[in-house]
């Protein structure tokens, strides 16, 4: 298996790297390094480009293969294709990654809101360069007026310009961590045992969570969000969609 280290994980703001081709096929590329998020964990990969003596190719989608958990960047163009060794200059499409870390931080704001306000836990979502959704229960219908109380309520926490903070920590530490910060530690005991260390993200002392997602360094870069849309998704669960002003 060709393992690719993720730049993304340390530094959300790797806009271009240079990297070396560790395994090929006919429509993609593996590298040694990377700093595009494959799709996952709710959030569309990013996408952007590769070029090499130049010849410049496009990247539609990065992806993770199930089996051999290689990190596939899928080439949209893919006629003659750099060879396993070549060094190659990768750059991302920096405004659509800003969307889904700006979309991606929100949702978490918006997940601990909801809790303390409506005791609802997260129990899914969607990150895109069109909007942000996320999935709650137990909740009821959620009227217009509260509605607008929840979009009044996430911007007032944005608008505090909390930092967010990658940590790493053991699985254990992070257990007691995130439990004590009132997080929901089921994820991690659903995360296999050979997994020792978890990523945790802090967006101030307002929410932690375990994540390996991307996400701006500061709540100020997020700007005002919207509630533009509720739905029911089954008994007692609601999806909340964001978008931007």
């Amino acid at each position: 298996m060709a393992k690719t280290e993720m730049l993304y994980m340390q530094d959300n703001y790797v806009k271009a790297f240079d990297a070396e081709i560790i395994a090929k096929g006919d429509d993609y590329l593996v590298l040694n390094r990377t700093a595009f998020y494959p799709e996952g964990g709710g959030q569309e990969s990013d996408v952007g480009t590769i070029s090499f003596k130049g010849n410049t190719f496009t990247i539609s989608k990065v992806k993770t293969d199930r089996e051999t958990r290689e990190v596939k960047h899928i080439i949209a163009d893919s006629l003659n294709l750099p060879e396993i060794g070549d060094e190659v200059h990768c750059k991302l499409d920096w405004d659509i990654r800003l969307i889904h870390m700006r979309y991606h931080t929100a949702l978490h704001v918006l997940s601990t809101y909801m809790k303390e306000h409506f005791n609802a836990e997260v129990v899914g979502n969607n990150i895109s360069i069109r909007n942000g959704r996320a999935d709650f229960a137990p909740l009821d219908a959620l009227t217009p007026e509260q509605m607008k109380t929840i979009e009044d309520g996430v911007n007032e926490i944005i608008a505090q310009n909390l930092p967010v903070k990658i940590s790493f920590m053991p699985r254990d530490e992070a257990k007691t961590f995130l439990k004590e910060k009132g997080y929901q530690v089921d994820y991690i005991e659903m995360v296999p045992k050979s997994v020792k260390t978890f990523r945790v993200i802090s967006v101030g002392d307002y929410d932690h969570a375990s994540c390996a997602g991307t996400h701006v360094a500061n709540t100020s870069e997020i700007g005002k969000i919207k509630v533009v849309k509720r739905r029911s998704i089954g008994k007692g669960k609601e999806r909340i969609t964001l978008a931007f002003e």
